[in-house]
């Protein structure tokens, strides 16, 4: 048989003009065959492989790939991450390059196969490590849970890209052109699904997701389940008669064998009295008069528009939580996406604030350097005297109210903005809550000054001016400058009379 093999391969150099070049290749033997190895070896002058092996950058085994066998896929990660200097790099520079790179490399194996747990967890590691630490040794405070992360920034997350998720949805695609298609592919593929191939068995889990967001346009029956599969019904008939499928069998039988004759074909574990009898008369004239052609089935994706599978479309069906919208305006806020999830944290709740540090077990000085009462996120950023008079000066500026705490200004503060002037009011408290932040920092770490509160408005002002290039128009944002800067003149004659009064002597009727 080798013989036999090697003359085969000669004889294609000769009617094809190439060359195969035997010192490059490899041996791979299965079974009994490995008895032989030594003579096959000297029958085609090839060296002996070893599975998995490369084919187009997919390893190849006949058994299921072991967590081993993913370390390739591992090593680019780590690779990629030793090029990065991740402590140079802002968290939305790291949150970028996690989406556009990171959550890439793994993509084309897992278009193949059915990632395993295991090396799920250990390439989300890299990720979340890259995303809260960079390159520093030093472990830094998790914020967040990777499945909050993970969510649309729609849903309350950052869109980082959940990659069991998205390895189903890449799976899935296989059995849309299992469905749509007909091919030598697709006939070798149903023949042999049977085995135990890894690549079938990573079919076979996504499936029941695929399903549920798919429904079948009956013709000849012989691809749709009867009781399975969406085709009379925006569900399933399982879901629509329960009572009957637990007691029919069997329970995998198609639309064609079902219809090929009069009574339908369907059997029951036990007779059918009561509620099974009712539901059994409310589904026999639904399926009676149901005619079958003699073409093949076709399968409609119910996710866009023409009816045609996309894996974007499943990933976000299946990743998606039904929660109330409240982060959007923050993401079409036009600042820098550092500041952005600066917000987004905000927002969370989860700012690292002396309160919020002493729960992860801190133990210093909880009082706000402004003030010396307990710092907390409400306090820092709204209730301080010193944040009081930057929000009044903020007031006087652009005249929406001053939010009264961190749920007001991400709810009703930001929808009862008027629609011409909602994006420059929302940058204005995006770069006065920036600049309070930063400002405390600076006090804190950096022993700077920052004691007066024009410090923080100048900041504001100039963090307004370097974002102007990231806005359609720069008219209203001229205008907002100008009066900031127009109160902060005011301010200097008139401010000093509050500033020396006590927390509980400053009312908003005094302040600007």
């Amino acid at each position: 048989m080798a013989r036999n093999m090697k003359l085969l391969l000669c004889a294609f150099e000769h009617l094809s003009g190439l060359k195969i070049n035997f010192t490059k290749s490899e041996l791979y033997c299965f079974g009994k065959a490995h008895q032989h190895l030594d003579s096959y070896m000297e029958i085609f002058g090839c060296k002996v492989g070893e599975f998995p092996f490369n084919y187009l950058g997919i390893p190849i085994h006949y058994k299921k790939l072991r967590n081993a066998d993913w370390k390739k896929g591992e090593e680019r990660f780590e690779k990629r991450l030793r090029s990065w200097k991740g402590k140079y790099l802002s968290i939305g520079g790291r949150l970028t390059l996690i989406n556009s790179v990171l959550s890439s490399l793994p993509m084309y194996m897992m278009s193949f196969f059915d990632a395993s747990k295991g090396v799920l967890r250990k390439l989300e590691y890299f990720r979340s490590r890259f995303f809260w630490q960079g390159d520093d040794q030093k472990k830094k405070y998790r914020l967040a849970r990777r499945s909050i992360l993970s969510q649309p920034k729609d849903q309350g997350g950052l869109g980082i890209h959940e990659l069991g998720t998205k390895n189903i949805a890449l799976l899935s695609k296989w059995l849309y052109k299992l469905l749509t298609s007909n091919g030598t592919w697709q006939q070798l593929i149903l023949e042999w699904r049977s085995g135990d191939s890894h690549f079938w068995s990573g079919l076979l889990k996504a499936k029941r997701d695929f399903l549920r967001f798919g429904s079948f346009m009956v013709r000849d029956g012989v691809q749709v389940r009867f009781w399975k599969d969406i085709w009379l019904g925006p569900t399933p008939l399982r879901a629509q008669y329960p009572c009957l499928y637990n007691i029919a069998r069997p329970k995998n039988t198609t639309i064609a064998e079902v219809l090929s004759s009069s009574p339908p074909n369907l059997s029951w574990r036990r007779d059918l009295v009561g509620p099974k009898l009712v539901a059994w008369n409310h589904l026999l004239p639904r399926i009676a008069n149901f005619e079958l052609s003699q073409e093949p089935d076709d399968f409609h994706w119910n996710l866009t528009q023409n009816g045609v599978f996309s894996v974007k479309s499943l990933y976000q069906a299946l990743i998606r939580v039904e929660v109330p919208n409240l982060n959007k305006k923050i993401w079409k806020n036009r600042a820098p996406l550092k500041v952005k999830i600066f917000l987004w944290y905000l927002r969370k709740g989860v700012l690292l604030t002396k309160d919020n540090l002493a729960k992860r077990k801190w133990q210093a000085n909880k009082s706000c350097v402004f003030c010396h009462n307990v710092e907390t996120i409400d306090h820092l950023f709204f209730e301080c005297r010193f944040a009081r008079i930057v929000w009044s000066v903020f007031h006087y500026a652009s005249n929406p109210a001053k939010p009264i705490n961190a749920f007001h200004l991400f709810g009703s503060w930001i929808q009862d903005l008027p629609s011409n002037w909602e994006h420059i009011a929302l940058l204005g408290a995006t770069a006065l809550c920036w600049s309070l932040w930063l400002g405390k920092n600076d006090l804190v770490f950096e022993k700077k000054d920052c004691s007066s509160p024009w410090q923080v408005i100048f900041a504001k002002v100039h963090w307004v001016r370097s974002w102007a290039i990231l806005q359609r128009t720069d008219l209203q944002l001229q205008n907002l400058v100008m009066e900031m800067e127009a109160s902060q003149h005011l301010a200097r004659l008139v401010g000093f009379v509050f500033l020396e009064q006590k927390p509980d002597d400053l009312s908003s009727s005094e302040c600007l």
